[in-house]
């Protein structure tokens, strides 16, 4: 079978190995669809904190069973079903895991990024963490159940209200369902910034109120006219970067919270003074629970969130190479990327 593996920094290449076996704990998926994330990205780079090369990458991925050996999951699973994944492998025994946190566990490891990924024909996965996806979902659609899952979890750490004034500082794949989910959640103003217009398009198409190109627009000023006086409730950061992280800090009411979703290459510098000089909340947020997952295959169902305009464009495996380099070189272009390995 094809399996994509990166070897260097912005160096990815196609090999050729045996379809993996799988053990009495797994089943084996042949992958339909597997999305190129800013995790992704990074690691392509060889710019992401937690992400050591070589690795097959590929962590958002839909596909249909093909063996299943465990008798006890032969009674949830067939051959022939659609699934997707949880990516995330825990330890079950840390604090975290043992009070019901285990989306940061202290020994977390993350499919397609600590421990070889999806981007293959074939994958073989511990069957506890395979989520099946109902007939209403394309299998195009169930490789973004996984960002989705990211989005919902984001809004949960913002304990996000109805009737809540909400910035998102990023319009990429998780601002943009950050955006879908904020809506359905009861927002009230949501404004949405991104560099790119093409996808600030996009998100007033979503259901975006306002939209600020940062490079054409004074982002703090433009924020802060349009919030009011009631002022922003909750800021979702969805890009990683310096700027973005104080944009939040400097927009936020006194007393608010700022949740950060974005990953950051590097260290950056903060503008913690404000942080302490008004009771701001910065707040986490990682991946997502199990709950999360069928949360977002029941808003997909239901119509309450879009995720077909978000794919941009779709590779075959052999092409994974020109697949990242459009990912992360046209982001003007570019929003959820798939590649087909089968």
């Amino acid at each position: 079978m094809k399996r994509a593996k990166i070897v260097s920094p912005g160096r990815i290449i196609i090999e050729d190995v045996e379809i993996p076996a799988i053990r009495r704990d797994e089943v084996l998926i042949n992958v339909k669809y597997c999305g190129i994330c800013g995790t992704d990205i990074h690691a392509y780079y060889g710019k992401h904190p937690f992400i050591s090369l070589p690795v097959v990458p590929g962590h958002e991925c839909s596909g249909v069973i093909t063996d299943v050996i465990k008798e006890t999951d032969k009674e949830s699973f067939y051959i022939g079903q659609k699934v997707t994944i949880i990516p995330q492998i825990t330890c079950g025994r840390c604090y975290n895991c043992r009070n019901g946190r285990y989306n940061i566990c202290d020994n977390l490891k993350v499919i397609g990024c600590q421990t070889d990924g999806a981007l293959a024909e074939y994958f073989s996965v511990r069957s506890d963490l395979v989520i099946p996806l109902p007939d209403e979902l394309s299998l195009e659609e169930g490789a973004l159940v996984e960002p989705l899952a990211v989005a919902i979890h984001a809004i949960k750490r913002g304990d996000l209200k109805i009737g809540d004034n909400v910035v998102i500082l990023g319009a990429g794949t998780i601002g943009l369902l950050i955006l879908q989910c904020a809506k359905a959640a009861g927002a009230k103003d949501i404004i949405i910034t991104d560099i790119y217009d093409s996808r600030l398009e996009l998100a007033k198409k979503l259901g975006a109120d306002y939209t600020i190109n940062s490079l054409k627009s004074n982002v703090i000023n433009t924020i802060l006219e349009k919030s009011g006086k009631n002022g922003i409730d909750i800021t979702f950061e969805c890009a990683g970067t310096e700027a973005t992280i104080n944009q939040a800090i400097q927009i936020a009411r006194k007393g608010t919270r700022i949740v950060v979703i974005g990953v950051f290459e590097k260290d950056v510098s903060v503008k913690i003074g404000l942080v302490q000089d008004r009771e701001l909340e910065l707040v986490g947020s990682l991946m997502y629970m199990k709950e999360d997952f069928y949360g977002a295959i029941n808003m997909m169902i239901k119509g309450m969130v879009k995720v077909q305009p978000l794919i941009s464009r779709i590779y075959s495996i052999d092409e994974v190479a020109s697949a990242f380099e459009f990912a992360s070189t046209q982001k003007e272009k570019a929003v959820k990327v798939l590649i087909k390995p089968s």
